[in-house]
C-alpha cells in the first residue's frame, strides 16, 4: 500500500480523487481511483467502501449522491505500521450541493482511530462511543447555512469519553447550488497534536498542533472518512 491518493469528496455529492496518508515511520497508503470501472466497490488494496451512495464514479471515489437519502457511507484504510507515531493525510476534494431542495447536508469527517475497518461513523460527528474508544475526528460540518454548529472543527473519543470540540470555527462551508474544490491536510504527531488546514472552502479549516488529551495512538488504529 501507499499514500499518494486525493480526496474528492461531494458533500450533497461527495468524492475523492486521490490520497495519500504517510506515517512518520514513512509508511504508507495511496490510492488515485483511476484504474476502476463505474460501479466497483472492491479495490484489491484491503480497504474498505461501504455504504449504499458510495463506489467509484468516472475515477473517483463517491461517497454520497446529491439529492438522495441513502444513510452514511464510508471509505476504511487498513492500519499503517508507524501510524502510532504520527502520520499526514494530503487529499483534494470537490463537493457541491444543487440549486434549491435542502440546504446542504450533512458533511463528513476524516477519523483515525480503533474503529473497525467498514465502519460507517458518524459523517460530520465523527465517531461515537459505540463505534470506537479511541479517536481523532477532523470534521466539516456543512448543515446548515448559518447554523451555530456549521464549520470546521477537531474532536475525538479517548476511553469512550467525547472529548468536546478541541478546535472550532464556524461559518457556513458552501452555499445552496455552490460547488467548492480545494485541498485538505491533515497531520497528528505525539509530541505536536493535531493540525487541520483546508483551501476552498467558504469557511475554511487552519489549526495548528491542537493537543488530544489523553488520547492513545496505536499502529492498529484505521483511517476512516464517514459522509
Amino acid at each position: 500500500m501507499s499514500k499518494n491518493k486525493l480526496w474528492q469528496i461531494i458533500v450533497s455529492v461527495f468524492t475523492l480523487t486521490s490520497l495519500l496518508i504517510t506515517a512518520n515511520s514513512q509508511e504508507t497508503y495511496s490510492q488515485n481511483f483511476d484504474d476502476f470501472d463505474n460501479g466497483e466497490t472492491d479495490l484489491g488494496d484491503g480497504s474498505v467502501i461501504f455504504g449504499e451512495a458510495a463506489s467509484i464514479q468516472d475515477g473517483r471515489l463517491q461517497l454520497t449522491i446529491d439529492g438522495q437519502g441513502l444513510g452514511f457511507s464510508s471509505f476504511s484504510v487498513p492500519p499503517i505500521e508507524g501510524s502510532s507515531l504520527g502520520f499526514t493525510i494530503t487529499f483534494d476534494y470537490e463537493m457541491f450541493d444543487s440549486v434549491g431542495a435542502n440546504d446542504p447536508a450533512d458533511g463528513f469527517s476524516i477519523n483515525y482511530g480503533d474503529a473497525a475497518l467498514g465502519e460507517q461513523g458518524s459523517a460530520e460527528e465523527g465517531m461515537n462511543s459505540n463505534q470506537a474508544t479511541e479517536n481523532i475526528s477532523f470534521e466539516v460540518d456543512t448543515w446548515r447555512n448559518g447554523d451555530a454548529e456549521q464549520g470546521v472543527n477537531i474532536s475525538g473519543l479517548s476511553g469512550g469519553a467525547d472529548l468536546g470540540q478541541l478546535a472550532f470555527t464556524n461559518g457556513v462551508i458552501l452555499d445552496d447550488g455552490q460547488t467548492v474544490s480545494g485541498t485538505m491536510e491533515i497531520s497528528w504527531d505525539p509530541s505536536l497534536g493535531a493540525s487541520f488546514r483546508t483551501t476552498g472552502l467558504n469557511t475554511d479549516a487552519d489549526f495548528e498542533n491542537i493537543e488530544i488529551p489523553d488520547f492513545i495512538p496505536n499502529d492498529d488504529h484505521t483511517f476512516i472518512i464517514s459522509a
